[in-house]
């Protein structure tokens, strides 16, 4: 049963959300205000309240952190590679490669985590999202403007990325955490009431913004990007971790984290620099969708804790 525990709440949650926009107690317009808010506020928070007040020495692994990017980046290069040998045309191949390491990390894997590992979870998997984060944005700016035949503001949407309000909250709480940072009780209650509001907001705008797509002519690339995130990722970082003698929290919380279905912020950033928006849809819709078995089969792999 406690294996099934987060998996359970944090699906249903998706599912509620879901339920919501069928119902119409969320429309379109309101699914993406939702979603906005958790992004911009309650998330950010989440991460100044975890990150911001967590002792370096005991939370973060620097092992961990090498592991996890250095798996990330490596995937993405596999995802570049197996579009090439597929023959994909730019737009797609550009979506492949971002998809391939690009993954819904706060949304689903945290949740999970922290209902499966507790606050110690959390903080080891907030950490090391603080550096995932922000190599995951810039990568998959690079891979997609590296696809397209005339490429522009590169360097411009770099930086947009690195505005963004999580990850200047991740590097934020990263600063405070290195001075031991102690927040005023009325800061720490602020943060922490609204940091309780990210996880299940997340999930609920995420269900919301779930939509059936059509697969069409794009089903083979969105197959090999399933395999290459759910599958093929976290075992490359089960295996080194494992390989490392890590502790069995490092190694549940990384493979959890590189288990995550793709990101839905992957859709809008390939639709802005020119992707195929088919493909991309199709493959948030159906890695977060296999995410449902790929998660029970890792969680039931990962050594007690």
């Amino acid at each position: 049963m406690g294996i099934l525990t987060g998996l359970v709440s944090t699906f249903l949650l998706l599912f509620l959300g879901f339920l919501a926009r069928r119902w119409g107690l969320l429309d379109a317009a309101s699914a993406t205000g939702l979603n906005r808010l958790v992004a911009n506020l309650a998330l950010p928070a989440l991460f100044l309240s975890t990150i911001g007040t967590s002792r370096l020495e005991k939370n973060l692994s620097p092992v961990l952190v090498s592991v996890v990017l250095g798996s990330t980046v490596l995937m993405s290069a596999i995802g570049w590679l197996a579009g090439r040998l597929g023959r994909l045309p730019g737009p797609r191949l550009g979506v492949m490669a971002q998809a391939t390491m690009r993954g819904n990390i706060v949304y689903l894997s945290f949740p999970i985590i922290l209902a499966s590992y507790g606050d110690p979870g959390l903080r080891l998997a907030a950490l090391t999202a603080s550096f995932l984060i922000p190599v995951m944005n810039v990568l998959g700016v690079l891979v997609l403007e590296l696809a397209r035949p005339q490429r522009s503001g590169m360097l411009r949407a770099v930086l947009g990325t690195l505005a963004n309000p999580m990850v200047v909250s991740a590097f934020v709480g990263l600063g405070l955490a290195a001075f031991a940072w102690h927040p005023w009780p009325w800061l720490a209650t602020t943060l922490n009431t609204l940091g309780d509001f990210a996880l299940p907001g997340a999930l609920l705008a995420l269900g919301a913004q779930l939509q059936a797509c059509r697969l069409g002519d794009v089903w083979r690339p969105t197959v090999a990007v399933a395999a290459l995130k759910l599958v093929a990722l976290p075992a490359l970082g089960w295996w080194v971790l494992t390989a490392l003698h890590r502790p069995p929290l490092e190694i549940a919380v990384g493979v959890l984290l590189l288990a995550a279905p793709v990101a839905v912020a992957s859709y809008s950033v390939a639709a802005d620099l020119g992707g195929d928006t088919d493909l991309a849809g199709a493959c948030v819709l159906v890695t977060t969708l296999a995410s449902m078995a790929s998660y029970l089969g890792w969680k039931l792999l990962l050594p007690a804790v």
